[in-house]
């Protein structure tokens, strides 16, 4: 018996929603939650906010989903990590419209503009990696650290666009991490507060 493809499970699990098969929306969170919530938990760095996200994700994902608004079922998985992140982007922006009386305590506590010296750190860092990005002797190694880790852009894409197949990719990615490495260490070295 062949396995299924990623797009295929996602085409048979909307497909199945669109039918109303309640089991099929249990699976599809049961499938994809895990991924989801390691996403919003690293971008937030916040577990509790992470899942609390993750839910509303959710409820987005099965009324998009159950409304026959998913143009490509196959990229489902793509659909509910773009859900998820414009989530969290919403909450940095302080403009999540649907509160109810408890999430508005837990953005308001949660909302970056009430931590000012964390939003500095973090642009700061932000600012410092682009500039050693930009250092980067080679330019394929600076392609990489910049489309992969910052522009979070699809490594499938990455590797078609550069001629790669996944093993070298992976060789090279691992190379320009290093050489980003050194030079983060020296700057640290140097003197400078990341």
């Amino acid at each position: 018996m062949t396995e299924l493809s990623e797009a295929e499970v996602a085409r048979s699990l909307v497909a199945r929603i669109l039918n109303g098969e309640a089991a099929a929306e249990t699976e599809m969170v049961q499938r994809y939650n895990r991924g989801l919530v390691f996403m919003l938990n690293h971008r937030a760095r916040n577990h509790a906010l992470a899942e609390d996200l993750a839910q509303e994700t959710w409820r987005i994902v099965i009324e998009k989903v159950r409304g026959g608004d998913l143009k490509d079922p196959s990229k489902l998985a793509a659909f509910i990590v773009q859900t998820g992140k414009n989530q969290l982007l919403m909450i940095y922006r302080g403009s999540h419209h649907k509160k109810t009386t408890t999430e508005v305590d837990t953005a308001q506590s949660l909302d970056p503009a009430s931590q000012p010296q964390l939003i500095i750190e973090r642009y700061n860092t932000a600012l410092i990696v682009r500039k050693l990005v930009d250092e980067m002797k080679t330019p394929r190694d600076r392609e990489l650290i910049l489309r992969f880790y910052i522009k979070e852009e699809e490594k499938q894409q990455i590797c078609q666009d550069l001629g790669l197949n996944e093993l070298h990719f992976n060789r090279v990615l691992f190379r320009a991490r290093q050489r980003f490495k050194q030079l983060w260490n020296e700057y640290v070295e140097a003197g400078a507060d990341p």
